[in-house]
């Protein structure tokens, strides 16, 4: 869960919690919802109320790990 933002991590480690404001909803089913995220581009299934990390984000990797608030823009 490292490469995961602390949104994102809140979310695992919390039960019964909506989504926060930097998912985007992809794709839903009845009581399924999957997400990515916009902060660290994890994509999170929720299901039955509880969430899971389907693919790690690479939170870590290109931040210094400052809070997810505003999302960093990275120029290539």
């Amino acid at each position: 869960m490292d490469n995961i933002c602390p949104d994102c991590q809140n979310l695992m480690t919390s039960k019964h919690q909506k989504s926060h404001n930097f998912l985007s909803l992809i794709s839903t089913l009845p009581d399924s919802q999957l997400y990515k995220c916009i902060a660290c581009h994890a994509y999170l299934h929720c299901y039955d109320q509880k969430w899971e990390v389907l693919i790690e984000g690479y939170y870590g990797k290109f931040s210094d790990n400052t809070p997810s608030a505003q999302p960093e823009l990275i120029a290539v």
